[in-house]
């Protein structure tokens, strides 16, 4: 046994940290993946054609690295050119204890991660040139990495029975970072093992070496990691990273045999724990910019196993993994603008590569084009700041160039179990007006206070904004993290009741969620009085925003019943926009218009700096927040806000 911290701290971190999925299936267990293992392997002895397999990822990689753009491969190889002077930086105990004294993850994981992404270019410029010019360098760096005390984060060293401290390597750990320099490491091996062992006769075994060290034997004897999810918790995104990523680690390293008969089973039974969990609508609790970690890398999973095993394993009749696939262009705004919930990024790409082989898998040409328009709104740009990842573009480079590109951008998207809804006013189009709602819980995974939030665009274009989130610190993820403004519901668009604002936990959720869409209106409608605690008073707070599409308008309404009155409710909408109070409207800058009653609200505008660099990379150094505050102490009331944009 894996020793911990006392338990009520440990999950105190597990929960603040990671959050609990909302959405866990009462239901038979799927049981998707190791079922069809056992199907395929019976008797194990699995994947004996896999020496192939090996061979065929360094070929495959190596022609479609000489395929690229000469453009493209002349900017990797002056990436290479740098970095073949680079001067490694060191990882001092000190700057790894930073977590533990003052909180500050980003001082050694940007180190960390500059290590790892130095050490890609050069794979990228080696894999070009074929020359061996960049070989020692090469081997500089992976040797820095192998004699790393740990690859886990010092955010994540917590669990160990010391706390966050320096790393006890008696008890090791796979994280996120871990499982990542992993495949890292295992695909260097792969596409230059015969050079790296020109070079040195010792550089190859030590890969070897720290790979079952690390990752593959600390896999197979604990089972209380907590993303395995074998003790009937919640799982999330850290489930199918990690396993993602040491499956095909071990595959591009192993030979078949015992360790990997046993490895393979266990890693299947673990990630079919993300997927038992999963709703039946495809939704991802944790937004769109965590999908490439989540819904994203468990596609990059099926695909290996089904190259692998020669087709022998194969998911393409699962129609939920279909539509984990189909989030991804459901939860899009316009251009890189997306629906950001919770702890996503408002502007983020999805990876076109794990899009483009959901679309494959599935034989879905709308993914295809979807993964075809990211790729192509990023210039078909190739990045080698990860060697797996580079690897990964450049095999369907060729392919997401000649797919047409096309964002779907439907009329709305409806996702009853997560409950979240979005509607636009014409389908395939940016035009006009954008809505998203979301009702749930507050014990979502990377949870915020905000349930009845919504977002409102405007031809693309942001008007009522998510702020989403920060730069992460030991704040974020601790008994500390909603005293963070960006995280509690008064810096949503939510209201405060009675002076009091929504509570965490999974009893703080959404009734009667119910939405609808014709031809002409869009509307989601639910009650958010269940939110609040027991101060707030409040009895009903219904919910109700309808787009209307021949007008072109956004209409909010709520119904109310408060048990007492004690303070003023106000109602929160936040925005980028420079905004003018004037009679029963808000005008915004650009011309849009919110309408409310002045005999029942009193409108007063708050402006917020953001100092934060994550933040202000998506709003600026200032976002607004527009207050409607109740005059009347009446307990029933309705308030209704129409937000019209004018016409072009």
């Amino acid at each position: 046994m894996m020793i911990f911290r006392n338990k009520s701290t440990w999950f105190l971190t597990l929960v603040l940290s990671i959050g609990l999925t909302a959405h866990a299936q009462k239901q038979m267990p799927r049981d998707w993946l190791i079922q069809a293992y056992n199907k395929a392997y019976p008797k194990g002895n699995a994947l004996e054609n896999l020496p192939e397999w090996q061979n065929e990822q360094y070929s495959n990689s190596s022609k479609s690295i000489q395929a690229l753009p000469d453009s493209i491969k002349q900017k990797l190889v002056k990436q290479a050119e740098k970095a073949i002077n680079y001067n490694w930086p060191s990882l001092p105990a000190s700057l790894y204890l930073d977590y533990k004294l003052t909180g500050t993850r980003v001082n050694y994981e940007n180190l960390q991660g500059e290590r790892r992404k130095m050490l890609a270019h050069l794979v990228a410029g080696e894999l070009i040139e074929n020359k061996g010019k960049y070989i020692p360098q090469i081997v500089n760096g992976l040797w820095l990495i192998l004699e790393e005390s740990t690859w886990v984060a010092p955010a994540h060293i917590v669990v160990q029975k010391e706390g966050a401290d320096l790393a006890n390597i008696e008890n090791p750990y796979i994280d996120l970072n871990a499982s990542r320099t992993a495949l890292t490491v295992a695909t260097v091996y792969n596409m230059l093992a015969p050079k790296l062992a020109a070079y040195s006769k010792v550089i190859n075994g030590r890969i070897l070496y720290e790979l079952n060290r690390r990752i593959f034997d600390p896999y197979l004897k604990y089972d209380n990691f907590w993303w395995m999810g074998f003790k009937g918790n919640a799982v999330n995104n850290w489930n199918t990273y990690v396993n993602a990523n040491t499956l095909q680690a071990a595959l591009l390293v192993l030979k078949p045999g015992e360790k990997l008969d046993a490895l393979i089973p266990k890693l299947l039974r673990s990630t079919d724990n993300f997927i038992n969990q999963y709703p039946e609508d495809g939704g991802c609790d944790e937004g769109p910019s965590y999908w490439d970690m989540a819904g994203g890398r468990l596609i990059r999973l099926m695909v290996i196993l089904n190259q692998a095993s020669s087709g022998k394993l194969n998911w393409s009749d699962k129609a939920l993994l279909h539509k984990i696939g189909s989030y991804t262009y459901n939860m899009q705004i316009a251009g890189n603008y997306v629906v950001n919930f919770a702890d996503a990024f408002a502007r983020y790409a999805q990876n076109p590569e794990s899009v483009y082989q959901y679309g494959l898998m599935f034989k879905d040409e709308k993914l295809k084009n979807y993964a075809s328009f990211i790729f192509n709104s990023g210039n078909r740009q190739v990045s080698s700041d990860d060697v797996s990842d580079f690897l990964a573009i450049s095999i369907v480079y060729q392919e997401l160039k000649r797919i047409p590109p096309d964002a779907p951008y439907p009329a709305y998207a409806a996702l009853p179990d997560l409950q979240v809804f979005n509607a636009r006013q014409k389908a395939g189009a940016t035009q006009g007006l954008f809505f998203a709602a979301k009702g749930g819980n507050n014990a979502e995974s990377h949870n915020h206070n905000d349930v009845g939030n919504f977002i409102v665009y405007s031809n693309g274009k942001p008007v009522l904004i998510d702020a989403g989130v920060g730069v992460y610190t030991s704040k974020t993820f601790s008994s500390k993290r909603y005293e963070l403004w960006n995280v509690q519901s008064q810096w949503h668009n939510c209201p405060t009741i009675n002076g009091v604002q929504q509570q965490d936990g999974k009893k703080f959720a959404a009734k009667d969620f119910k939405f609808n869409n014709t031809d002409k209106l869009a509307s989601v409608s639910m009650d958010i009085a269940h939110a609040y605690p027991e101060a707030a008073s409040v009895e009903k707070w219904e919910r109700t925003i309808t787009l209307n599409r021949p007008k072109n308008e956004i209409t909010l309404a709520d119904n109310s019943i408060l048990k007492a009155y004690k303070a003023p409710t106000e109602l929160n909408f936040l925005t980028p926009l420079r905004a003018e109070i004037k009679k029963g409207q808000i005008q915004f800058e650009t011309g849009l218009t919110m309408r409310f009653d002045d005999a029942r609200l009193e409108a007063k505008i708050d402006e917020q700096p953001i100092d934060d660099t994550r933040l202000a990379a998506a709003w600026g150094r200032k976002i607004y927040r527009i207050r409607l505050i109740t005059k009347l102490k009446a307990l029933a009331a309705d308030y209704k806000i129409v937000i019209t944009q004018a016409k072009n």
